[in-house]
């Protein structure tokens, strides 16, 4: 009992930090408009972006992990875990349509990734989609052209960051309201956490950032 009391308080700690973080990173987008004539796997367009349903579980399961590692499979299970639970599916919506947004503005500013920088992103997907097991693969659903789009993504996202300097959050703020967000809502609410639970054992999205991508030029 104490052990699961320690637990709640923790995962409490952690829904408020999620909840916090979560409104910085996303889009804040003026307009959010619910759409018909999706994709059967797309879940949301933010002007020329589209997203899949597979890259927003890349970024889900990444926290997930995360989760877990702190707290074990059995979090969700907790009196908190509900709150966890949509606090971590908020924060992934959040983190993968703000690397949408970033890559509409390296497309208005003209930014590129190098050669070498694609290499790296396809690098590193190849190395997260092989440290997959059978059941995350089954849970993903996911190719490894799209991840090693992600992988991209994070690294002209950083590119985007560092063009701009200081003025970035009132350049990023001002340029998601001129934005139409639209979510495929069937698609949002069949998308569930994994349920697998020796999740730990393998590397992260996050991880695999950090140990190919983290130290390019451009991060």
């Amino acid at each position: 009992m104490k052990f699961r009391r320690y637990i709640g308080r923790r995962a409490a700690a952690i829904v408020l930090a999620l909840c916090l973080a979560a409104p910085l990173s996303g889009c804040q987008a003026q307009r959010l408009v619910m759409t018909r004539g999706f994709e059967s796997d797309e879940l949301f367009r933010i002007d020329s972006q589209h997203c899949s349903a597979g890259e927003y579980r890349v970024l889900l399961l990444d926290l997930q992990k995360q989760c877990e590692r702190l707290f074990g499979h059995e979090i969700w299970d907790t009196a908190n875990g509900g709150l966890l639970k949509e606090a971590v599916e908020q924060k992934a919506l959040s983190q993968v349509s703000r690397l949408k947004v970033m890559r509409l503005i390296a497309i208005r500013d003209n930014i590129m990734l190098t050669d070498a920088e694609e290499s790296k992103a396809e690098e590193a997907a190849r190395a997260f989609c092989e440290a997959l097991t059978k059941e995350e693969k089954d849970y993903l659903d996911v190719s490894e052209k799209e991840v090693s789009g992600l992988y991209a993504d994070y690294l002209l996202a950083q590119k985007v960051y560092s063009s701009i300097g200081t003025s970035f959050e009132e350049r990023y703020n001002s340029f998601c309201d001129t934005l139409d967000y639209d979510i495929n809502e069937s698609v949002w609410d069949a998308v569930d956490l994994a349920g697998v639970e020796n999740l730990t054992e393998t590397p992260g999205f996050s991880e695999i950032y950090r140990e190919y991508l983290e130290n390019s030029p451009s991060s």
